[in-house]
């Protein structure tokens, strides 16, 4: 079923207000949360270069042959279909958000998958606030990360944004949140910010989320890899309390 279909019927902007009581007392963590993979490569520009992270022999055929190399990465780069805010009706939580600096972009952050996107961070951040503001119960994840290109100012002055965009909405990483606690608090935002600096500098931030990547299209192999390492992480868990 297509996203617009999921839509048309209603999608599920509301689900977690709609959770049985016995998980309202339940760390996020331990829930399971929907999440888009690269959220907005929906957005690519199929007219900017590669990126600067790429192996050297695509960037220089990409300087060569952009009419054959922009449009390949495009299709191969775009994983998703809707816009923030549609994710969020479909009934998504965590998103993916991989930020970069553009060349010629003026000094605005963007996102990036193999080639950058037409939305700039401000625009997608702003969508989702948008979107909380009229979904007060519904709690979001987002990871920023990669950070291609970006300077230190870059960081500072995207860290004071988002602070000052969500205000009391953000999660503060000293507290455990449970879907009662944020409701109660007005809470609806953990932001993972994979950079131990200005986590460090930021109570408002977590720290980066591991990624577990199973690099597999079969699903039976993607479980048993997340099992085990699941098995693992309880493991080291046990050990350290022992």
């Amino acid at each position: 079923m297509e996203d617009e279909e999921r839509l048309q019927l209603g999608g599920n902007p509301d689900w977690m207000s709609l959770l049985p009581a016995e998980l309202l007392d339940v760390p996020l963590w331990n829930l399971a949360i929907p999440g888009s993979h690269d959220s907005m490569s929906f957005c690519l520009d199929v007219s900017s270069p590669v990126l600067k992270s790429e192996p050297r022999l695509l960037r220089v055929i990409d300087r060569l042959f952009p009419c054959w190399t922009r449009p390949c990465i495009y299709r191969w780069a775009t994983t998703q279909q809707s816009v923030l805010s549609d994710q969020c009706d479909l009934g998504i939580r965590f998103f993916d958000l991989r930020i970069a600096r553009k060349p010629a972009g003026g000094g605005k952050l963007f996102f990036a998958h193999g080639i950058y996107t037409l939305i700039t961070v401000k625009e997608a951040l702003e969508e989702l606030a948008t979107w909380l503001d009229v979904n007060p119960k519904e709690i979001i994840i987002i990871s920023c990360s990669h950070f291609e290109s970006l300077t230190d100012e870059d960081h500072c002055q995207l860290a004071e944004f988002i602070i000052s965009l969500f205000g009391k909405k953000l999660c503060s990483s000293e507290d455990i949140p449970t879907l009662r606690s944020c409701w109660c608090r007005g809470q609806q935002v953990v932001v993972s910010y994979d950079d131990q600096q200005m986590v460090l500098q930021h109570p408002e931030l977590w720290t980066g989320i591991p990624y577990w990547y199973a690099d597999s299209s079969d699903p039976k192999k993607v479980i048993a890899i997340w099992r085990s390492r699941n098995t693992e992480e309880d493991q080291m868990v046990s050990t350290s309390a022992g």
